[in-house]
């Protein structure tokens, strides 16, 4: 569907995270990113003009109920663990298909019981560690830089850390080591989604939804164009532990 009207587009105004986590999404920086060209390429074949407010990670859970906003981005049904509070949150289909598991310097495969200290970035929620954390098995190092929680496993300084593959490749290549780390397939991992999240506009996430259904080409060339990690081989159990 696209829109000929000359008619002024209508405002949205779209939560997003306040971190740096390129190629996927970056919008504190106003840049283009994966999720960013989606976004608006939806926008501009309905009308919409979509603002985006990068909010605190740390009150993620509670965005579509404290925040003046209309969506959330990114957003999954797994990631709201408040389970005494069920608010109707509407999730659209999936926008992007990745990979969530634990990255390890390769040739060092740890193994279960091995693990003592997991990186990852300030307020975000490492939900395949989450028991070990609470149990104190393991011992949680948070940063705000994506490129310093790198380093820190390079050096031996964290044992492992829990960032997507695609933003870990990026940040390989800024440092000049493409090949320094992979996803330790030792440890358990999931194929997930990242889905536009509202509890009041129903009708929208209708039309994203057949926007996704009707412009798959135009998805493919994303994933292609930020180099999106391949889920295929995980979802589909051909790697061997």
């Amino acid at each position: 569907m696209i829109w000929t009207s000359n008619c002024l587009a209508k405002d949205f105004i779209v939560g997003v995270e306040d971190v740096s986590y390129y190629p996927l999404f970056d919008f504190g920086r106003g840049g283009e990113s994966y999720a960013k060209e989606l976004i608006d390429e939806f926008g501009r074949q309905y009308n919409y003009n979509f603002i985006y407010l990068p909010l605190p990670i740390k009150r993620f859970s509670r965005w579509l109920i404290e925040e003046q906003i209309d969506f959330k981005y990114p957003d999954n049904e797994m990631w709201n663990v408040s389970k005494s509070e069920q608010m109707p949150f509407i999730y659209s289909d999936s926008t992007i298909r990745l990979v969530a598991g634990t990255i390890t310097p390769v040739g060092k495969k740890i193994k279960e019981g091995e693990l003592k200290v997991l990186g990852t970035l300030l307020g975000f929620y490492p939900t395949q560690w989450i028991n070990e954390i609470r149990s104190k098995e393991v011992k949680l190092y948070e940063s705000s830089s994506t490129l310093v929680l790198l380093q820190n496993v390079l050096r031996g300084q964290v044992d492992a850390i829990d960032i997507e593959p695609t933003v870990v490749l990026h940040h390989l290549k800024i440092l000049g080591k493409p090949n320094a780390l992979e996803l330790n397939t030792n440890f358990s991992y999931v194929v997930y989604d990242y889905y536009l999240s509202t509890i009041k506009h129903k009708d929208v996430i209708l039309q994203l939804n057949q926007f996704l259904k009707d412009n798959k080409t135009f998805l493919s060339y994303l994933r292609t164009k930020y180099d999106v990690f391949d889920y295929k081989p995980y979802e589909q159990g051909l790697i061997k532990h």
